[in-house]
């Protein structure tokens, strides 16, 4: 009403600042509800020819190459098995610290690989020229998991179901990109 009146325009100035500041607040200060699922109520349709698991504890490093394969093919893995990774994999992170020391003997090796960015073929890359995760092949990943690439999902299910198979030699560490 009056646009030439300065300390309106500072008391409207103040007044926004202020209700950014509550909108911030109110949204850190959300509870997180745990989301309950039962991975056995979900159907796997007798088309469905990928990668299965009956159980999360069978998972091997054969079938994340399976797996590895048959999303670099372009298909997808069934909902069922991708729920039962993240939920183990969830289980694993929560009984960890967030911030965990690893270490390695004097001439052990470790890959350190960060900002994979969703590039689903540059992550098979890395395994191709050094090797899938193992016991005598652990990785660090770094964070930026997802984000600029078209292939997100398959990166995170594939760094996820690794990290279930060998929760002591397969870290990640969470980047600007993932959020809680």
């Amino acid at each position: 009403m009056q646009p030439k009146n300065k300390d309106a325009r500072d008391k409207y100035e103040l007044t926004k600042k202020e209700h950014r500041l509550n909108l911030l607040s109110a949204a850190v200060l959300h509870e997180e509800k745990k989301i309950e699922m039962d991975t056995t109520d979900i159907v796997c349709e007798s088309s469905y020819t990928g990668p299965k698991l009956d159980d999360i504890d069978q998972i091997s490093a054969e079938w994340i190459v399976k797996m590895m394969d048959w999303m670099r093919d372009g298909k997808v893995l069934h909902k069922k098995f991708a729920c039962m990774i993240i939920m183990k994999a969830t289980e694993i992170f929560e009984q960890v610290d967030s911030l965990v020391d690893i270490e390695i003997e004097e001439l052990e090796e470790i890959t350190v690989c960060g900002d994979v960015h969703g590039q689903f073929y540059d992550l098979l890359n890395i395994f191709k020229l050094n090797g899938n995760p193992s016991e005598d092949n652990p990785y660090l990943f770094n964070g930026d998991f997802i984000d600029r690439g078209s292939f997100s999902v398959e990166v995170i299910l594939t760094l996820l179901a690794w990290k279930v198979c060998y929760p002591q030699h397969f870290f990640m560490s969470r980047g600007n990109h993932e959020a809680k």
